[in-house]
């Protein structure tokens, strides 16, 4: 089965959006907010990243024509893993917990970009029905985009290179990005911030999340925009490290979150979702 996608022609003046269809215009809107947030969007079947298909009819009273459901998919590697997996084994487990962390991070910063999300009866799938504001979604003017360093890389931070290894495969596996160095859009890894415990500097790492730059430059630009960017940015970073604690752990991370300082750290592999 094929899904529709953003791309399809619109609906005919006066018609309204068809069984098995999502609205054009609210995909379009879908596809910038996840693209803004610094997601991959997936078409068809094939991950990474979100799918926008037509929400499914959960009975015949069930009204849900032109609404969209999202679904997060995962790497090809997991998903296929997933599939043929033994009963016990990880990888099943882990692309369930990838895809409830992200549909999650979704249902948490959809409605700051000016979506409303909402689940069906079972309350299994995620739907978006249309603007939750009626200034609709974030409008990134010509001319936002300024320039920015690139930031050190984790190599230039000298952060061990089998951490760095084992946040990059977790995060393949999970189908997220990760940033080349602190200024790009994805996962981010840092040094360790002070906590006034242990020294963890020379062992582990901080992660964080860089959404795309254009809803970054938006933020930090003197536009009429430039508020609710910066909300939408904050219900982003905190939406999505949230999901990076549950999905990297699914996918072989070892994380621990300090909660007094707000702070993701990850201190290495732990047992991998799929033997390498």
């Amino acid at each position: 089965m094929s899904f529709p996608s953003h791309r399809q022609p619109p609906a005919p003046d006066g018609a309204g959006p068809s069984a098995g269809r999502v609205d054009p215009a609210l995909a379009d809107r879908l596809t910038d907010a996840v693209l803004l947030a610094g997601l991959p969007v997936a078409f068809g079947d094939q991950g990474p990243g979100v799918r926008i298909r037509p929400a499914r009819p959960a009975d015949d009273r069930d009204r849900c024509a032109g609404v969209a459901a999202l679904d997060w998919l995962p790497s090809p590697r997991l998903a296929d893993a997933a599939a043929m997996a033994e009963p016990g084994q990880g990888a099943g487990p882990a692309r369930e917990l990838v895809e409830t962390a992200m549909i999650n991070a979704l249902a948490e910063f959809l409605p700051a970009l000016g979506l409303e999300t909402g689940r069906d009866r079972s309350g299994r799938e995620l739907r978006v029905e249309g603007p939750a504001t009626a200034g609709g979604g974030l409008r990134v003017p010509p001319g936002v985009l300024v320039p920015r360093p690139l930031g050190p890389t984790p190599a230039e931070l000298g952060l061990p290179a089998g951490l760095v290894a084992t946040v990059r495969r977790s995060a393949a596996l999970a189908g997220l990005p990760i940033a080349p160095h602190l200024g790009a859009t994805g996962i981010t890894l840092a040094r360790c911030a002070p906590t006034g415990g242990a020294d963890e500097r020379d062992r582990a790492a901080d992660l964080g999340w860089n959404p795309s730059r254009r809803l970054a430059d938006l933020a930090d630009s003197d536009t009429p925009e430039a508020a609710r960017a910066a909300t939408a940015r904050t219900a982003v970073d905190g939406a999505m490290r949230h999901a990076l604690g549950m999905a990297l752990r699914a996918c072989g991370a070892e994380l621990r979150w300090l909660h007094a300082h707000q702070l993701l750290r990850v201190y290495g592999e732990s047992t991998p979702a799929i033997r390498h």
